[in-house]
């Protein structure tokens, strides 16, 4: 596997594209936190992806940790070459979205595609996974020695273990015996066996079918013995069903007997039902007589009596209310007539008046204090003037001069200073603008020159062609020859007059819009000259007839008057001002004038008139107001009392109206002639009335017919008496004794079906004690039956399972130790010979089956590698990891595509000479093979290793910057 490019639109801080050589090493050599561990982990992003399981990730997810810093895009692309094919990754983490393109631009991200929505890209292509691509080929900086875990379990859980045995067992490596011996211990682990629903070990499914069978057995015996049991139950049956005979004989007998005592009972119960009904009439009638009170409330008396009452207290309170009015109206009415004649002269003014004088002294205080604030302004500017050095003189000379010019020619004069700047900025775009369409329109012209030229020619050799053909077919010669030749003669006709018409409509749009903006800049600068001559004449004119030499005196003249206007133009406004507040004063005053001429406490006609003035009239004139309000309110003030009357009336009126209610309502006529008293003893005898029919209705009538039998209920007596005797008539014959007391016959009746139901209960025990063991002999014996079958099969079928496991383990045992010694010695020969081309001082290096190793020093001590973390220098350590990690991706490269080393600072503890060993190694040994991506921030380092080793660097090194990417920069 190859890494061609690298595209991140953002990935942590890291942002940019790179492109990578894999015929050279790469190196990275840029300063801290510029993102060269950011580039590894954006590689290993776009291979495999980012976890976002917060499950597994309590802190921060891997996704959470690498978004980017400034919030953009968090995307990268990546190009690939496996095998010869190119492919290219895009992942968008943001959306966790993933797309992978081949050569041919074919998307083919669903074969990559594992489990739910996960693709390991970096999987399918290297065998390995996430983890196992960082132990191998992703060496992060201080990582070297995560290639092989600290702890025993994690070494023998390692997938790493397993992908040495495939790579050291088969060529592509798609096997190993670990996996095995693991698949088979699985499987006598969770042997399932469904007869005993069991998914443990195998031994437990064996103890569990022997149990089972065994229980089989037991209910096999006890069924058969309960079926041999059932034949004394089958006699008792008999004899219980003729006891049952005789029993219901019994019962049939005392059934005529309670037939009789049933008639006996019903003709009493209609007798004394006829009685109830003739008593229940004879009430009914009663309440018949006394319906028509029956409607009549039972307060109605006393609420009558009341309404009465109240009735005649109203009509006395009237005549009382009418004689108070009078007498108060007339004693307010001489009280308010005196207070008006003193304000005689204002009794014709309103309200409008009193506003309108208010109003009007308002205005002139306004006026006064604008008056006073504006002339303070126009002597502050006019002061300000003169400080400037402005000549009034002059002012008004030139204001004479240019105010009484028309719009036309001042607005003339404005816009020539604005005319000549505008004019020679828009000319020169406008002649930009047609310098530009007249080169477009040169380009097109040469482009539709080069297509006609080739067309002609091939229109003329396709026309001589033809004629050929013809005069050879004329000739009668070779049928093939003339044929050929009217072939490529129509051929290259075609041909040529495809290439005319393609010239002809070569890049016509854009050739019509040039014209068009050629055409348009065209007559914009003709018609800007026109108006530009025509602006010079008229200020030409202008100047002669105001008695300039030319019209450069004249703007001259008009750019001092503009600037005097402007500077002038707040003392000009305040003076305008002044007079505006002069003509408000007069208007003002002639308004107060006439609003104080009907006053005649105001001393007739004034030259001035103060604010005080209006306001005392506009008070009088509200007294007045007020006055004559209170005469119309006096005599409509006393409303209230009338409203009282009405009221009153009102209310003796409703009270009446009452009354008169009530007595319809008890159903009788209110007279005039008679008095209030006798229509109450009227309606007192209609209430005794409503009172014996409400006892009627309620209590006596109900009793009543609660006593009465319910006509079904008599219906149903007659019916079972006629029933009774019918069959009394049919069974006479059977009858040969007197009828019994009901008690007795209930009595034995009881008996009877008390020794009835203990014959059927006694029946059904026995009945269903055989009929539930011959069930369970017919139902489960068979199936037990079979059961014990299956079982039997399944014990067999266990045995030979586990047997056939025993001996695979024990076959696959033998071949795995071959397959350990055989990775096993490689990466011990390989990790040395490395570790001395590094110049580190291991003399020899053994794994072991899990992975750990031990290490021969230099003086011939063997120490483990625990023991070796601790005695050997930190540079040393990272040399024999690196070494490790090196050998390791090489014995798994072999029959697969090469894994690229992604390395990340190796020699960052090692010493110079070391590093340049290290360096050298890498350059000359793996970089034929694997592609190796090396970063660093020891910049000097490289660069004085560069000059040592110039011819080696220059040759198979590429060198670049984080910081250079942002112009593409490759590798």
């Amino acid at each position: 596997m190859k890494l061609r490019r690298l595209k991140v639109d953002g990935f942590g801080a890291l942002k940019g594209e790179f492109f990578f050589s894999p015929e050279h090493v790469a190196l990275i050599v840029d300063d801290n936190e510029r993102g060269k561990s950011t580039l590894l982990a954006a590689i290993a992003a776009a291979l495999y992806g980012l976890d976002g399981d917060r499950r597994t990730h309590r802190l921060v997810t891997p996704r959470d940790r690498w978004r980017p810093w400034d919030g953009g895009p968090y995307r990268v692309e990546l190009d690939v070459q496996v095998s010869g094919e190119d492919f290219c990754i895009a992942r968008d983490f943001a959306r966790d979205t993933v797309a992978i393109w081949n050569t041919r631009g074919q998307e083919v991200t669903a074969e990559f595609r594992e489990g739910k929505d996960e693709y390991p890209v970096g999987k399918r292509w290297t065998g390995l996974d996430a983890d196992e691509f960082a132990k191998c080929a992703l060496v992060g900086q201080n990582e070297l020695d995560a290639v092989v875990p600290v702890d025993e379990k994690s070494r023998r859980g390692s997938t790493l273990h397993a992908r040495l045995e495939n790579a050291a067992d088969t060529r592509v490596g798609d096997t190993n015996a670990t996996e095995a011996i693991r698949v088979i211990e699985i499987a006598l682990r969770k042997y399932t066996c469904p007869e005993v629903e069991s998914s443990g070990t195998i031994d437990t499914a064996l103890a569990r079918l022997e149990t089972k069978r065994g229980l089989l057995d037991t209910e096999l015996r006890a069924l058969e013995h309960d079926f041999a049991g059932i034949a004394e139950p089958l006699d008792a049956l008999v004899g219980l069903v003729e006891e049952e005979r005789t029993v219901r004989e019994g019962l049939q007998r005392l059934d005529g007997e309670r037939s009789n005592a049933l008639a006996s009972d019903a003709r009493r119960q209609l007798a004394d039902d006829r009685l109830r009904r003739d008593e229940l009439a004879r009430l009914v009638a009663e309440a018949d007589a006394a319906a028509s009170a029956a409607h009549l409330e039972p307060n109605t008396e006393a609420e009558f009596r009341e309404v009465v009452a109240r009735y005649e207290e109203a009509a006395r309170g009237l005549q009382a209310l009418e004689e108070r009015r009078r007498e108060e109206l007339a004693r307010e009415r001489e009280k308010r007539g005196s207070e008006l004649g003193e304000l005689a002269r204002h009794a014709d003014r309103t309200a409008a008046d009193a506003d309108r004088c208010v109003a009007v002294a308002a205005e002139l205080r306004r006026i006064a204090e604008d008056d006073a604030s504006t002339r303070t302004a126009v002597f502050t500017l006019r002061e300000a003037l003169a400080r400037q050095g402005h000549d009034p003189e002059r002012i008004q000379s030139l204001s004479a001069r240019f105010a009484k010019r028309s719009d036309a020619e001042q607005r003339l004069l404005r816009r020539q200073n604005d005319r000549a700047l505008v004019y020679q900025t828009e000319v020169a775009q406008l002649e930009q603008m047609r310098t530009g369409s007249t080169e477009v329109l040169r380009e097109i012209d040469a482009l539709r020159n080069r297509w006609r030229l080739p067309g002609w020619f091939l229109t003329a050799l396709g026309l001589a062609a033809a004629l050929a053909g013809v005069v050879v077919q004329i000739l009668n010669g070779l049928p093939v020859l003339w044929t050929s030749l009217l072939a490529a003669g129509a051929t290259l006709l075609i041909l040529g007059l495809g290439l005319l018409m393609a010239g002809a409509r070569a890049r016509a749009a854009e050739r019509a819009a040039s014209l068009r903006q050629l055409s348009e800049a065209q007559r914009r600068l003709h018609q800007m000259r026109t108006d530009r001559a025509e602006a010079e004449v008229g200020l030409a004119e202008l100047a002669r007839a105001m008695g300039y030499r030319d019209q450069v005196d004249l703007l001259r003249e008009w750019s001092e008057y503009a600037r005097l206007m402007e500077e002038s133009a707040p003392a000009l406004r305040a003076q305008e001002q002044l007079a505006t507040i002069e003509a408000r004063r007069r208007q003002a005053m002639e308004a107060a004038r006439a609003l104080v001429a009907a006053d005649t406490t105001g001393g007739g006609e004034r030259a001035t008139i103060e604010p005080a003035d209006l306001e005392r009239v506009a008070q009088d004139i509200r007294r007045a107001l007020a006055l004559q309000q209170r005469l119309v309110d006096l005599e409509t003030g006393w409303e209230w009392m009338a409203e009282e009357r009405r009221v009153a009336e009102a209310a003796a009126t409703g009270l009446k109206d009452r009354a008169v209610r009530i007595l319809h309502t008890a159903g009788l006529a209110y007279d005039p002639s008679l008095s209030w008293a006798e229509h109450t003893r009227e309606l007192a005898e209609r209430a005794q009335a409503q009172a014996r029919h409400a006892l009627l209705t309620g209590e006596l009538i109900p009793q009543a017919e609660g006593r009465v039998l319910a006509a079904g209920r008599a219906a149903e007596l007659e019916h079972q008496l006629r029933a009774i005797e019918t069959e009394r008539v049919e069974a006479a014959g059977a009858e040969g004794a007197a009828s019994r007391a009901p008690l007795e016959i209930e009595a034995e009746g009881r008996r009877l079906r008390e020794a009835l139901d203990q014959l059927q209960k006694r029946r059904t025990d026995l009945r269903l004690e055989v009929e539930e063991v011959l069930r369970r002999y017919q139902t489960e014996h068979p199936d037990k039956t079979a059961q014990r079958e299956r079982i039997d099969q399944a014990l067999l079928r266990a045995r030979r399972f586990k047997a056939a496991a025993d001996l695979a383990k024990e076959t696959i045992a033998s071949v795995a130790t071959e397959t350990h010694r055989r990775w096993a010695d490689y990466l011990n020969q390989r990790v040395t010979q490395l570790l001395g081309a590094f110049g580190a001082r291991v003399e020899q290096l053994r794994f072991g089956d899990d992975l750990d190793f031990s290490v021969k020093l230099w003086n011939g001590q063997q120490v483990a590698r625990g023991r070796a973390d601790l005695q050997l220098s930190a540079g040393a350590k990272d040399q024999l990891y690196l070494a490790v990690r090196l050998a390791i991706a090489e014995f798994l490269s072999r029959g697969q595509s090469p894994l690229p080393l992604l390395l990340d600072d190796p020699f960052a503890t090692s010493d110079d000479e070391r590093a340049r060993a290290g360096m050298k190694l890498l350059i000359e040994h793996f970089a034929p093979l694997h592609q190796i991506i090396v970063l660093t921030c020891h910049r000097r380092r490289y660069a004085a290793l560069a000059q040592m080793d110039e011819a080696l660097y220059a040759e198979r090194v590429r060198i670049f910057e984080i910081k250079t990417t942002g112009a593409n920069a490759a590798t």
